[in-house]
């Protein structure tokens, strides 16, 4: 017979795949209860939600979202990052947290609908914040922007100089 906080536990984990669809998957064995209180709170910070869950019914939720194939990710003690929007914070956060603690480390993330192994997980927790890639592409744009109207000033002021050299010119 099923018992009720497992279906309950299923359907928990289901709502959460489907209102934060990006997670990354860690292995927690050997790291403190404080050491993942401090690690809930910074992910908390960035609107993420780290949970520790139990494989099979963590692998009934997956199946139930539609995801595939997951299985041999599903061994030892595991973690789930449930990340809204900032992936690349959140993968900062656990990149950070993992050099802290030896015994933690990350297995694959889901992100976007697109599985990404370990060394990619880590590559996109190497990425710029989002705030620097847009200051970074608003200064790309600008910057030839204000070269051409530095420019039309050159000309402009080149011309006014002229104007008044031939005027002065005339005067005398």
């Amino acid at each position: 017979m099923i018992k009720q906080y497992k279906v309950d536990e299923v359907n928990s984990l289901v709502e959460k795949l489907k209102n934060r669809n990006n997670i990354i998957l860690t292995s927690y064995a050997g790291v403190k209860v404080s050491g993942l209180s401090v690690l809930r709170k910074k992910l908390r910070e960035k609107n993420a939600e780290y949970k520790v869950v139990k494989n099979n019914l963590f692998k009934l939720a997956l199946e139930n979202c539609g995801y595939k194939g997951f299985h041999d990710y599903l061994k030892g003690p595991i973690g789930v990052a449930f990340i809204k929007d900032e992936i690349g914070d959140v993968a900062k956060i656990l990149k950070e947290f993992a050099k802290d603690q030896e015994n933690f480390k990350y297995s694959i993330g889901i992100l976007d609908n697109t599985l990404y192994f370990e060394d990619q997980v880590k590559r996109i927790a190497d990425l710029p914040s989002k705030e620097v890639l847009l200051s970074q592409t608003m200064a790309l744009i600008n910057g030839p922007a204000s070269y051409t109207a530095m420019g039309i000033n050159q000309v402009m002021a080149s011309l006014a100089r002229g104007i008044k050299a031939v005027a002065e010119a005339r005067n005398q």
